[in-house]
């Protein structure tokens, strides 16, 4: 830490709690989608989709793990008990419903990160790399599932 990064923290206080709150939030949305993309793969029609969707799933954990390390490395008090998840698909009925509704949890995810990466790249400039791999990996995951929403459904993209 530099003399200016000490001055910073006398002079706005520790943002660490900040950071944390955020980095749960990032970590708790990466575990949804990846329970999403999880329950599609085992619901999904074709061979091939499911082998999609799991390396998808497969992916969306290593960011996960990525986020866990982040906040493993900053000082935070106990968490919240999480409320289990639902492994079903709520009202989304085929296959491509399922893959919209991935698509749409992808865009959010991404535009959120997009919001708070100043901010936290300001209060934590370490979690530049970490930041940079998970919209990496949201781009990657947005085009896989707008590849395969196009698979599931030729004129569902224009």
């Amino acid at each position: 830490m530099t003399w200016a990064d000490r001055l910073l923290r006398l002079a706005s206080g520790d943002r660490t709690p900040q950071v944390v709150e955020h980095l749960r939030d990032m970590r708790q949305r990466s575990a949804e989608q990846a329970r999403r993309l999880e329950t599609a793969a085992a619901q999904a029609p074709t061979a091939s989709a499911e082998t999609d969707l799991r390396s998808l799933a497969a992916a969306q954990n290593e960011l996960t793990a990525n986020l866990d390390a982040a906040l493993a490395e900053r000082p935070q008090p106990a968490p919240a008990p999480a409320a289990p998840a639902a492994t079903l698909n709520g009202a989304t009925r085929n296959h491509w419903a399922r893959l919209v509704v991935a698509l749409e949890a992808c865009r959010e995810s991404r535009s959120q990160l997009a919001r708070t990466i100043p901010g936290l790249l300001e209060a934590d400039p370490r979690l530049g790399g970490v930041l940079d791999n998970l919209d990496r990996g949201y781009h990657v995951q947005s085009l896989a599932l707008r590849t395969l929403i196009a698979r599931a459904d030729p004129q569902a993209l224009d």
